[in-house]
């Protein structure tokens, strides 16, 4: 993948962040590309068309702002991911019922669906190939910014930008400022990666990092493996 411009000077001055967004900026007639057109900087609002957008049992409610923004049909049946994985418990007629305008919502459109049982969306996304690393995925959920643990840039979006992008395939994002970590030395026996996320957590306890990006850096880094049990 090309991630530098021709004379490289581009992503000298970006973070990572800033160059999974510039390779996300929608171009002139819509289009995306795999190398970075201009320099993007914290603060800045931007076109971005994403990846792929997840959304999970609150597929039924986006269908209806889908409706209710007039839209027809959906622009990238590639783009949307539809995951049932929140009230899987729920067996009540109801229920079952919402399951079922999903997945019809999805054969007619040809969206990729994963019924309940299957698993939780993230790692459905994650082990489908859908959030890939130097991508930048968007889901209607708040955890969708686990997606930096592969290297890949995601971001939650609201039910109704979710339906806005199933229509345009687009969206508009600010580019956040971007808190670097370095880690440095090696983490003593039976220290996970969870452990360093806590800890940082007690730290920054006071809004430091509010709607930031963290980036993490250093020697340390390499040696926390993501757990997959």
């Amino acid at each position: 993948t090309n991630w530098c411009a021709r004379d490289g000077s581009l992503t000298m001055s970006m973070n990572l962040v800033e160059k999974l967004v510039a390779r996300a900026i929608v171009r002139n007639g819509g289009s995306t590309s795999s190398s970075i057109g201009r320099k993007v900087s914290a603060g800045e609002f931007v076109a971005v068309r994403p990846s792929h957008v997840l959304t999970h049992d609150n597929t039924a409610p986006v269908i209806s702002k889908f409706n209710t923004i007039g839209a027809k049909n959906v622009k990238d049946p590639k783009q949307p991911v539809f995951v049932l994985d929140h009230n899987v418990q729920d067996k009540s007629e109801k229920n079952l019922a919402k399951y079922r305008s999903i997945q019809e919502f999805a054969s007619q459109h040809g969206i990729d669906f994963y019924p309940a049982g299957r698993g939780i969306g993230h790692q459905v996304m994650v082990e489908e190939g859908y959030a890939f690393p130097g991508s930048f995925v968007v889901g209607s959920d708040s955890h969708s910014n686990m997606y930096g643990g592969i290297g890949c840039l995601g971001t939650p979006v609201v039910r109704t930008d979710a339906a806005a992008i199933w229509a345009t395939e687009q969206t508009w994002w600010q580019v956040p400022p971007v808190a670097l970590v370095r880690l440095e030395g090696k983490l003593r026996q039976g220290v996970t990666g969870k452990d360093v996320i806590i800890t940082l957590c007690g730290l920054f306890n006071t809004d430091q990092v509010l709607n930031h990006a963290v980036e993490f850096v250093g020697e340390g880094n390499r040696l926390i493996t993501l757990q997959h049990d």
